[in-house]
C-alpha cells in the first residue's frame, strides 16, 4: 500500500509491506518535535503482556539519525532491520530512555548488527539507559555520553531448571554463559571488556541498579576518542 503524506510541506511516499512485523506510524502533528517521517516499533508479545513500551525507532527529518526509546524485546531486531531497509543511511542512534531488555538474546543480536553496520550511538544529557539498554548503547562504533546522562548496570539473572532465580554473579567463573557477554564487549572495543563484565555483575544485584560515575565511564572507555556528530 502506498501512502502520501504532506506533513512537511512536501509529498513523502511511504511503502507499507504487509509482511512487516513492526508497527509503523506516520503522523502529522502540530508540535515540531513529533513531525517525524517514520516510526518503527517492535512487535513483541512480552511487551504487551508486561504493559511496557517496546523498543521504538523514530527516524529524524534528516533521514540519517533516529531516536530510540522503550524496552528491547523479541521483535526489536526486525524493527531495526525494517527501519534500515527503508532508511539505509542511518548513521546515529540517540538512545533516550531504554530501561532494559525483555529478551537478552535478541538484544545481543541487535547490538552486534548495529556495530557491524558502522552506526554510532549517543546519550544526551537527559538520556537514561539501564541493563540491556547500556549494552545496546555500547554497540556504537563511535559513542558519546553527555554530562548528566544516566548509565545503569547490574547483574543479570535467570531461572535454573528448578525455577529458582540465579544471579549471574553466583555462577562459576568458567560458566559459558559469561563468555557471550565478554565476547560482545571485546567486539565493541571496550578498553577493559572482562573487567567491565565482572564489574556489572558485582556492582548491583538484578533487582538493583548502579549508575556509572564520570570516572567509571572514562575508565571503561564508554566515550570513543572521536565522535563526528
Amino acid at each position: 500500500m502506498l501512502l502520501e503524506s504532506m506533513c512537511f510541506g512536501v509529498t513523502l511516499k511511504f511503502l507499507f509491506p504487509v509482511f512487516m512485523s513492526v508497527v509503523a506510524l506516520a503522523g502529522c502533528q502540530s508540535n515540531p518535535d513529533y513531525q517525524k517521517p517514520y516510526v518503527f516499533q517492535s512487535d513483541c508479545q512480552e511487551a504487551r503482556e508486561g504493559n511496557v513500551m517496546p523498543l521504538t525507532f523514530v527516524v529524524d527529518r534528516n533521514l540519517s539519525q533516529a531516536n530510540v526509546n522503550g524496552e528491547i524485546c523479541s521483535g526489536s531486531y526486525q524493527a531495526f532491520e525494517s527501519m534500515t531497509q527503508f532508511y539505509p543511511d542511518i548513521k546515529l542512534l540517540r538512545l533516550q530512555n531504554v530501561p532494559g531488555s525483555l529478551d537478552d538474546e535478541t538484544n545481543l543480536r541487535l547490538a552486534t548488527k548495529i556495530h557491524d553496520m558502522g552506526i554510532s550511538t549517543l546519550l544526551e544529557s537527559d538520556s537514561r539507559v539501564e541493563s540491556g539498554g547500556t549494552d545496546l548503547f555500547l554497540s556504537g562504533v563511535e559513542r558519546k555520553v553527555e554530562q548528566g546522562a544516566k548509565v545503569g548496570v547490574h547483574s543479570w539473572a535467570s531461572d535454573d531448571d528448578n525455577g529458582n532465580l540465579v544471579e549471574g554473579a553466583d555462577l562459576p567463573a568458567e560458566d559459558p554463559q559469561h563468555q557471550e557477554y565478554i565476547d560482545y564487549y571485546h567486539k565493541v572495543e571496550l578498553i577493559k571488556p572482562e573487567e567491565f563484565y565482572w564489574f556489572t555483575l558485582y556492582s548491583a544485584s538484578s533487582d538493583d541498579m548502579h549508575y556509572l560515575s564520570q570516572d567509571e565511564l572514562k575508565y571503561f572507555g564508554f566515550n570513543t576518542p572521536t565522535f563526528a556528530f
